[in-house]
């Protein structure tokens, strides 16, 4: 007898944009075959197909988006009544972290099914997803975070010009020289973070190089290492404290 397949868990990125449709439509029944309910399955369709994700038949049909909106309501203090209690965690933790800012909800909302739409970052060589966490704001846009981070050209001159005003490569936050620690082996290696919020990414923009910052590799680690991501002045701030 042949397995039946199972469809994958459900994503941060289209936990999201099931959230953002949840808040503009608190008081909606979800029925499955609502015209807005099957318009969100279609988008949430997009982006599970961007991130690489099948299933069954079933694979995030109308019925299942209907049921993952009324768990939403069991996390609601504003709703009277209350959704399905079943769930998973994730449904928790980005109501935690988005249900009282719509505004950013929806501007994030709007990235990620504009990198769905256009697969820029679908199958770009070394964007492993498992060599950075994963902003809060989702796996497509820390996709084209990364992205721009290792975008060959603009990252040569980031180097090129940061060399000629300051005469060596060294980490914008701590000082770390390579050259100084390593020698010769040390010469040229440094890494570039991409500023920008992760929520305002958008396909298609050209990277500019004031939204990179030279990094050694400890310090680009500590912006990442959890969410939310650290800003430069908190990655600084951080070095800073006991100085």
């Amino acid at each position: 007898m042949k397995e039946k397949k199972r469809n994958p868990n459900w994503t941060r990125d289209e936990h999201l944009v099931a959230l953002d449709y949840y808040l503009d439509n608190r008081d909606d029944y979800f029925s499955p075959t609502g015209s807005g309910v099957l318009e969100l399955a279609s988008k949430i369709s997009r982006v599970a197909k961007a991130l690489g994700l099948t299933g069954s038949d079933t694979f995030r049909n109308s019925s299942g988006v209907s049921m993952k909106l009324l768990n939403f309501r069991s996390h609601d203090p504003q709703h009277h009544t209350k959704g399905l209690p079943q769930g998973n965690k994730l449904e928790q933790v980005v109501w935690d972290e988005f249900a009282d800012d719509p505004d950013t909800l929806k501007k994030v909302v709007a990235n990620i099914l504009n990198v769905a739409s256009t697969g820029m970052v679908d199958d770009t060589p070394g964007l492993t997803d498992d060599d950075t966490m994963e902003a809060r704001e989702g796996k497509l846009l820390t996709r084209l975070h990364r992205y721009r981070e290792r975008s060959t050209a603009i990252i040569k001159r980031k180097k090129a010009s940061f060399l000629k005003m300051h005469g060596n490569l060294c980490c914008e936050a701590c000082g770390f020289d390579f050259v100084k620690t390593y020698g010769e082996r040390g010469d040229g290696f440094i890494e570039c973070h991409h500023t920008k919020p992760v929520s305002e990414l958008k396909s298609g923009e050209t990277t500019k190089m004031c939204d990179l910052v030279l990094l050694c590799a400890n310090c680009h680690r500590m912006i990442h290492a959890a969410r939310p991501w650290w800003t430069i002045e908190q990655l600084s701030a951080s070095i800073n404290q006991d100085v």
